[in-house]
């Protein structure tokens, strides 16, 4: 049987990506096992809330392995300055392949077509971490490339790059149907990516986003029903804690995290933690403005600054309209790698930003499904998938 499934020829990047995600999860659960069982590191939790320890142990554990699978790329980013419109360009591409699978999950929903392996639709967020391999969309082709530079170049081209939530249908739904989400800061314009809206009017796919949404109907039914069996649950379970004035040990505090590894790690680990930190923490006030200097200062050809009222304003759309006109001389070359990877069988590279994202959307998957479960159970329903 061994020999069996060894003599089966993987695809290159089936095979990378397995084995990379073997790597993680055996340094995740050896960095469990440590935590839970060497002295030093129960000694250390004693400062701590118990009820936050073994929250801080599962997310540490993952946290390590991606110090230790990821950290030297991230590294490697600041040395990648002379590759960033190829890197940008690629990203573009990507957008195209997030509007094709945001138009499937429309259709899905509203249960117009089927996917093998597809279950519910927060599967969806996690295809979009993944965009790279998803199964169920044809590759990039020239029509969608050259339609995609014309975007680019119509002045309607805003929120293009490092855009985070492509398969967000509850908030483009909520845009499409002029509502307005309780709790969401910022204008509901900006929630919708613009090369969905520039894909729609060429394409005629706007109706996509008004078909019925029969799948998420379904599953809210389930999922309001296993919430509130779990808020009783809460609610009950809070009620027999003790008090602990200790405070809560937190993965997000970046401080503690350093803190922790510089205590009980090697020096590659800090190392490698540090540069992984110090890039996700790079989300000031002042990011925005610093990027758009740069970008014109490195710029090899004179750039034109519109008249704004706010200088810093100004800046950043110059850079901007810049970034997107070397994007757009970048894209031939980089469908023309594309294709060659396609055709080889070589694999596509997963941003490290993409890789954490799929992380936690897995979770959420998880999650969703078994609130599913739990409330089919609930309402007196078969604990399955099949609805």
């Amino acid at each position: 049987m061994n020999k069996q499934i060894q003599d089966l020829k993987v695809p290159a990047h089936l095979q990378d990506k397995f084995e990379e995600e073997l790597r993680v999860e055996i340094i995740r659960q050896q960095t469990e096992e440590e935590l839970r069982s060497q002295s030093m590191y129960q000694e250390f939790f004693k400062q701590f809330n118990p009820h936050s320890v073994e929250s801080f142990i599962k997310n540490y554990a993952r946290r390590k392995a991606l110090y230790l699978t990821r950290g030297q790329e991230y590294l490697n980013l600041q040395e990648q300055k002379d590759l960033k419109y190829k890197m940008l360009a690629e990203e573009a591409l990507w957008a195209i392949q997030q509007k094709k699978l945001f138009n499937l999950q429309c259709q899905w929903r509203a249960e117009q077509v089927r996917l093998k392996g597809v279950e519910h639709t927060t599967q969806f967020l996690t295809l979009g971490t993944n965009i790279q391999h998803c199964p169920y969309i044809s590759p990039v082709s020239k029509a969608e490339l050259e339609l995609y530079v014309k975007f680019l170049k119509s002045g309607q081209a805003n929120q293009i790059f490092g855009f985070e939530n492509w398969q967000d249908y509850d908030a483009f739904k909520a845009e499409a149907d002029d509502c307005y989400f309780p709790g969401i800061d910022g204008p509901l314009e900006s929630r919708m990516p613009s090369w969905y809206k520039f894909f729609d009017e060429h394409m005629g796919t706007a109706y996509l986003l008004g078909l019925p949404d029969t799948r998420g109907d379904k599953e809210q039914k389930y999922r309001a029903a296993a919430r509130k069996q779990q808020l009783k649950e809460i609610k009950n379970s809070e009620s027999k804690k003790s008090t602990d004035s200790r405070p809560f040990l937190s993965i997000f505090d970046t401080t503690i995290v350093e803190s922790f590894v510089k205590q009980f790690e090697d020096k590659r680990t800090l190392k490698y933690c540090k540069a992984v930190e110090e890039f996700q923490s790079q989300m000031d006030d002042n990011i925005e403005l610093d990027d758009a200097l740069e970008t014109l200062r490195l710029a090899s050809t004179k750039v034109n600054i519109r008249a704004n009222a706010d200088w810093k304003e100004a800046i950043i759309d110059a850079a901007r309209q810049f970034e997107l006109s070397q994007v757009a001389d970048a894209l031939q070359a980089v469908h023309q790698e594309y294709i060659f990877r396609l055709e080889n069988g070589i694999n596509f590279p997963q941003s490290l930003t993409d890789k954490k994202r799929e992380e936690y959307t897995f979770t959420l998957s998880d999650l969703a499904k078994s609130q599913i479960l739990l409330g089919r159970k609930l309402l007196g329903e078969d604990q399955n998938m099949n609805f």
